[in-house]
């Protein structure tokens, strides 16, 4: 197999190294490209392990492989963004691998990059039928904390929701583990999953079960913990509206529980 890719480098422009250097640092133009086959790109992956990056970019998802299953390179390297390598084949829509890597041990699963994105808040905007399966596999794994926050101060559920992408929200609220939920993220929550009229009365039924019967099971913050007890009291009330295709009740309810929070 032949394999190009981009080494760091100094570009020489002149004999003159004072302004071959200047050029390099005003420009930035430090790349060239150099010809390898797989066994010299493997060592140069080697020496330098951001150039797995270059691969994953270009198409060299077979090199990646056998430089990730070999330990040739860590799988936490991370590029200028601070992704790491699990999150660049995501990006890729790199599934299989992606799948095959989420049991090396060694993975950092909770690594956050700049933005503060884990691999989960990156997978939770990916709307694939894959992606579904990945979700299954996260959420079992032990060390995932699914109540990290990023820059934006957005939980790996905001993400989901914001996105529309209900199946993934649902699998969040139904982790025991997770707990860092908002009555704003409840209200969208509920806009997507109960009060949207893309599901029948009894979809919309069958979300508000699973989520009250999840939210039941968890240390909620305190205005949330109030919000589920009212709701709890009123449950047929609820149940009775949403059969109607109604929802007044428990809109008056998230709203003045959010309004309370605001103050």
């Amino acid at each position: 197999m032949e394999v190009y890719i981009i080494l760091r480098g100094l570009v020489c422009l002149t004999k003159n190294n004072e302004f071959d250097k200047i050029y390099n640092c005003h420009v930035n133009k430090e790349v060239f490209l150099m010809f390898y086959d797989t066994k010299q790109a493997l060592k140069a992956c080697e020496e330098d392990p951001s150039l797995i990056f270059n691969l994953i970019k270009d198409g060299y998802f077979e090199v990646v492989d056998e430089l990730i299953t070999k330990n040739k390179i860590d799988i936490n390297t991370c590029d200028v963004a601070g992704n790491d390598v699990m999150v660049r084949l995501l990006k890729a829509r790199q599934y299989e691998l992606v799948i095959k890597f989420m049991r090396k041990r060694s993975w950092d699963v909770n690594h956050q990059n700049l933005d503060g994105n884990t691999f989960g808040h990156i997978l939770a905007k990916d709307n694939s039928v894959a992606a579904l399966k990945i979700v299954e596999v996260l959420t079992k794994n032990k060390k995932y904390m699914l109540n990290i926050k990023n820059n934006k101060g957005e939980t790996v559920l905001d993400r989901a929701i914001n996105s529309k992408y209900i199946y993934t929200a649902l699998k969040i609220v139904e982790d025991k583990r997770f707990n860092n939920i908002s009555v704003l993220s409840f209200k969208k929550l509920y806009n997507a999953c109960i009060k949207n009229t893309y599901y029948g009365k009894y979809s919309r039924l069958n979300n508000l079960e699973i989520i009250i019967d999840s939210l039941e099971k968890k240390e909620l913050v305190p205005s949330m913990k109030k919000l589920l007890n009212e709701i709890n009291e009123n449950i047929d009330v609820i149940k009775n509206e949403i059969m109607k295709n109604k929802s007044l009740f428990l809109d008056k309810v998230i709203d003045s529980s959010l309004m309370e929070v605001e103050i």
